[in-house]
């Protein structure tokens, strides 16, 4: 038996990790993996104040996964470091011998300051303006994976995303 995945998605923010995860999900060859929406995760307490909504939120991630990795299927999540998973559910990625594979997403400030404005006519998207998205963007390069995958969004478009994704994990 293969031995089961947890894939991460994680990068810059408009760098593409929502849309690809959207994407993958419609694949037939990832029928019978389990998707887990961390940012869906979070949204459920979005009315808390910033610490408590990500302490909610992560705990909440970290015991979802705990019982998905008792199905041995693989599993697709945003937005977080392997590190971290380590950091607090170690004990059963090693008893249900799961591979943690991380895809960091990549894309210019240019692109992200584009795309940010772009994406605010889904009522689902805020728009963050040039100072955040230069944070999030100087955050997330102090964070960067150096073992990740790679993800150059500035080169590849939607569908090559996936396509590179889907031969990785293959």
């Amino acid at each position: 038996m293969k031995k089961p995945m947890i894939v991460v998605l994680r990068g810059k923010p408009t760098s593409g990790k929502s849309t690809a995860w959207h994407n993958l999900r419609k694949k037939k060859e990832l029928k019978e993996w389990i998707f887990v929406d961390n940012a869906s995760i979070k949204e459920m307490y979005d009315n808390l104040p910033n610490e408590e909504r990500k302490k909610l939120g992560n705990n909440s991630l970290f015991e979802i996964l705990k019982i998905t990795m008792k199905t041995r299927r693989n599993i697709l999540i945003e937005e977080m470091s392997e590190a971290t998973l380590m950091k607090h559910i170690e004990r059963w990625i090693i008893k249900y011998n799961y591979k943690i594979v991380t895809f960091q997403f990549e894309v210019s400030r240019k692109t992200a300051y584009k795309r940010d404005i772009q994406r605010t006519k889904d009522k689902w998207h805020p728009f963050m303006g040039k100072k955040l998205v230069n944070d999030l963007h100087d955050y997330h390069e102090e964070k960067f994976d150096k073992n990740g995958i790679l993800v150059d969004c500035n080169k590849l478009g939607k569908k090559a995303v996936v396509k590179f994704i889907l031969g990785k994990i293959k």
